[in-house]
């Protein structure tokens, strides 16, 4: 271990190479000298393990001559010892760096401008459009099925995923990937050079466009989901968003005290705010011919009240987690103002034409298992079970993230989805009613197809052929490659009742 000061300017990620490299020697060097002492001679008389550890990194390590690199000072190391630690750690860097290109060339092999599926649109211009009065359309259709009696849509041709959440027997495991519509796809990243997240979202014909893209590329999918976001409810209630490129989504404003909440509609007209998001539901479903289902979803309370205390995507949610020790009443008002435009946006987007409502509680996880269920469990329970109340056809799902699943097993939700951190068997204890889906770990596609294949077909049989939906542990990110979830699939697809 080695204590020592650096100044001038100069690049810290050398500090983390110098020590990476050391960490292999056990040497521990514990000296403060002066700058004016780091010379030759200093080195010399320096204490047997300063020698030691140079001269085991110099037998170790033999590049060739290094570039020349920014000058600084050292305590206990000397300036003969410290050039050379950091010449060699700069080189070290250039070769790790370049044995990092050519694993990513390996294993991220995206399809070359214009490689995909024939049918895909990437110009918005070019994209199919609803007729003008798609909003009246959507309506009076709906308004036709309750004049006859229905209580929901037709089902889809493909129906095996709503099965799965029924609970009822299947054929063969179904599958779909959160955010299987997204970065990872070069005929997105086309799109998306034309417009912006957000106009996509309030778009229905670009979010039609958008759904349907994963489902023409791997056209096994089980189901779709509506391309949207969960922060269109804070949208809705008066915080305006941009999506920043490189950081995320971006508040206009956060909610710093409680105060702050005056400035929110806590009550907005959900069908008036939202309803493009109803449109792009229906024209999706219009778009492929009801071949499967569309997925409706929404963030949960907690999920939303984060990203709006912090106003935008944040590494920790420091700020909102204080809200509840700080300002428990109002983070209660606010919970249960968002629980209750929750509960009116599933329910519009089931009279749309979405059969499963997914709630995601992407930051479960951020919070200690008794405040979650104390600010957190009894609204997602009470959504579930008012959803049912006004839509009893209806199916709805949770995803409560590196949570504790079994706060969830005496609520309505049909489905409860399983972070990659649980296994299968824990997630079977925990929920033994319900129907489960999940939990590859997101990470894993970037393997060769092989081994995505064989992990996945070990989950799946593990899991077992019932009251299952086979998914992701959470989302696809935008450096996966697209040959990841063509194998992932396909091990799906070859699992057979007999070998669960």
């Amino acid at each position: 271990i080695f204590f020592f000061f650096v100044r001038e300017s100069w690049d810290g990620v050398l500090l983390v190479d110098m020590l990476e490299l050391l960490a292999g020697e056990q040497v521990m060097v514990m000296a403060g000298l002066t700058p004016a002492a780091s010379s030759a001679s200093a080195v010399a008389a320096r204490p047997s393990a300063v020698a030691s550890a140079v001269s085991a990194f110099e037998q170790r390590w033999q590049p060739p001559a290094p570039r020349p690199v920014p000058r600084f000072a050292a305590f206990g190391l000397g300036a003969v010892a410290a050039a050379s630690l950091t010449g060699r750690a700069a080189l070290r860097r250039q070769q790790r760096w370049r044995q990092r290109r050519q694993q990513a060339a390996t294993c991220i092999k995206r399809p070359a401008t214009g490689s995909w599926p024939a049918e895909t649109v990437t110009e918005p211009s070019k994209v199919a459009q609803p007729p003008e009065d798609l909003s009246e359309w959507r309506k009076r259709e709906w308004a036709k099925l309750r004049e006859a009696g229905e209580e929901a849509w037709p089902a889809p041709k493909n129906d095996r995923l709503l099965r799965a959440a029924r609970g009822e027997q299947v054929d063969r495991v179904p599958k779909w990937m959160m955010r299987q519509a997204g970065r990872y796809l070069p005929e997105y990243m086309a799109m998306l050079s034309h417009t912006d997240f957000f106009t996509v979202c309030k778009t229905p014909a670009l979010a039609c466009e958008i759904t349907l893209q994963p489902y023409r590329r791997y056209p096994s999918l089980d189901s779709l989901i509506i391309f949207s976001d969960i922060l269109v409810i804070p949208v809705a209630m008066g915080m305006d968003c941009k999506m920043e490129p490189k950081t995320g989504p971006k508040f206009d404003f956060a909610l710093e005290t409680p105060e702050d909440l005056a400035k929110l509609n806590m009550t907005p007209d959900v069908d008036a705010t939202l309803s493009y998001v109803f449109d792009g539901i229906f024209w999706t479903r219009h778009q492929v011919g009801n071949e499967v289902p569309v997925i409706g979803f929404s963030g949960a309370p907690w999920t939303l009240m984060g990203y709006m205390v912090e106003g935008g995507a944040v590494r920790s949610f420091d700020r909102a987690k204080k809200w509840l020790y700080l300002y428990p009443e109002a983070s209660r008002k606010l919970l249960a103002a968002l629980r209750d435009i929750v509960v009116d946006y599933l329910v519009g987007q089931f009279d749309s034409g979405a059969p499963l409502l997914t709630v995601f509680d992407t930051n479960c996880g951020e919070l200690p298992p008794r405040l979650y269920e104390e600010f957190c469990v009894p609204d997602l329970k009470y959504i579930a079970t008012e959803v049912k109340k006004k839509r009893p056809k209806a199916l709805v799902s949770v995803f409560p993230k590196d949570g504790e699943m079994a706060a969830f097993e005496d609520s309505d939700f049909d489905v409860v989805g399983v972070s990659w951190t649980c296994s299968p068997s824990q997630a079977r204890s925990s929920c033994p009613s319900k129907t489960l889906q999940g939990n590859l770990d997101p990470h894993l596609l970037y393997a060769d197809p092989q081994q995505i294949r064989d992990r996945t077909r070990q989950m799946v049989q593990e899991f077992g052929m019932d009251r299952y939906i086979c998914n992701l542990g959470h989302g696809m990110v935008p450096s996966h490659p697209v040959e990841g979830p063509a194998a992932f699939m396909e091990a799906v697809d070859s699992v057979t009742r007999e070998e669960c």
